[in-house]
């Protein structure tokens, strides 16, 4: 793909990172020289010193042959006005880190795809990995009116032994099983076994009943 990634703060360069290990071909935009200079040092990609609200920038960056321009700046109104630019020079998929909640709506309506508030997001992760520390992992969909998430099932757990079917899940979808780095479908018959990653969606509000049944 040809991505065009705007601002080199912790999320931009973590997405030119993941970005350039599967090879895509990679635009970055920044207003810092300094900061080009280091992500060029790193990676392999073209970088523009400009501001990307400006469509001559845009242009520089060959935004209307770009698969996807991705917005990443604290700054929700040029996030916006990128994103919309973009859109409107044919790149086929805009993305855009949205830092305060009350600009939602507004992303919303403009048709761009959204990332909530990253710090918000860093803070429940760290919330709920005290508050429920059997579950490995989580994404809240649905706006947080659900949930998938990974439980590692223990050696002790109540589950080891025992079919799907027998387990009565009532409340949530077991989706996947990862066992020794292979991935599992899981069907009725299939066994639950120590050391399983198993990934579950349920209701937020039916979360802690259903990881609950993975205790010793």
């Amino acid at each position: 793909m040809y991505l065009i990634i705007v601002g080199l703060g912790g999320i931009g360069k973590n997405l030119v990172k993941l970005a350039t290990q599967e090879k895509n071909d990679v635009v970055v935009i920044d207003q810092d020289e300094k900061r080009c200079r280091e992500i060029a040092a790193k990676y392999d990609v073209l970088t523009i010193v400009g501001d990307a609200t400006e469509r001559s920038t845009l242009e520089q960056a060959e935004a209307q042959r770009a698969h996807a321009l991705i917005a990443t700046t604290s700054d929700d109104a040029a996030n916006l006005m990128m994103a919309l630019t973009a859109k409107g020079m044919g790149t086929k998929k805009t993305v855009a880190v949205v830092n305060q909640e009350e600009h939602v709506e507004m992303f919303k309506q403009a048709g761009i795809h959204m990332y909530e508030n990253p710090d918000m997001t860093v803070a429940s992760h760290l919330y709920f990995s005290v508050k429920r520390p059997r579950i490995k992992d989580f994404l809240p969909i649905s706006g947080g009116k659900a949930e998938i998430f990974e439980i590692i099932v223990s050696d002790n757990s109540k589950v080891v032994g025992k079919k799907i079917s027998e387990l009565r899940l009532k409340e949530g979808i077991i989706v996947a099983i990862e066992r020794n780095g292979d991935i599992i479908l899981p069907k009725g018959d299939t066994v639950i076994k120590s050391r399983d990653v198993v990934t579950i969606f349920a209701k937020a509000k039916s979360v802690e009943k259903v990881s609950s049944m993975f205790a010793p």
